[in-house]
């Protein structure tokens, strides 16, 4: 990644999360600075020797405090992301290294893209491709390939590939009913006043 790249990128992403809100500023400052993450990890890379490592942990303790107290995020800058990432609520996102995401990709919070290996020397890390959507709560878990243009509904475990064009979600909501409540106060009536909660009882 050269400069002309960078700007590129940080051109795109603040692109895609135009706006004032509150949302929208913490989005492009996360993703600013993950993209300077992302270039001193490619300049360094491979950070094998002793002086590389110390340069990237030095950059990179900085960097995760920084998106720690931002918005409780955590996206190192050995991630590939593609141009275009839009964050409508950045916070409680976390990527695992070496994961991919592709181009134009959209991740609400409390998104967690993990590896299922403790091995870094062969990092099993999950690779998304272009105009995927990952709904709230979601979690993408170990080696698998997410194909483009796949929608992962809100609170979805994936723990397997996805093909091109595909929505993928949880099984459908079950509703079981359940006996009413028995001596419940009367909203409003004293007794419900000393104990609001015994509706739920």
């Amino acid at each position: 990644m050269n400069l002309s790249e960078l700007f590129q990128l940080l051109a795109w992403d603040l692109r895609v999360n135009r706006g004032w809100s509150l949302d929208s500023l913490r989005a492009k400052l996360l993703l600013v600075e993950v993209r300077l993450e992302q270039y001193v990890y490619r300049k360094l890379r491979p950070p094998s020797g002793r002086w590389r490592r110390m340069g990237w942990y030095l950059c990179r303790f900085p960097g995760s405090l920084f998106q720690w107290f931002l918005c409780n995020a955590n996206i190192p800058g050995s991630v590939t992301i593609g141009r275009g990432l839009r964050l409508p609520h950045p916070q409680n996102i976390i990527i695992t290294a070496f994961a991919e995401l592709g181009e134009f990709c959209m991740l609400y919070h409390n998104v967690t893209i993990a590896r299922n290996s403790m091995k870094l020397t062969s990092p099993a890390s999950p690779k998304i491709g272009n105009k995927v959507l990952i709904g709230a709560g979601a979690i993408i878990l170990g080696e698998v390939v997410i194909g483009s243009e796949v929608l992962i509904g809100a609170g979805t475990v994936v723990t397997q590939d996805v093909p091109d064009h595909s929505r993928i979600t949880n099984t459908p909501s079950v509703i079981v009913p359940r006996t009413a409540s028995r001596d419940v106060a009367e909203p409003g009536s004293k007794r419900h006043l000393e104990d609001p909660y015994s509706l739920w009882r």
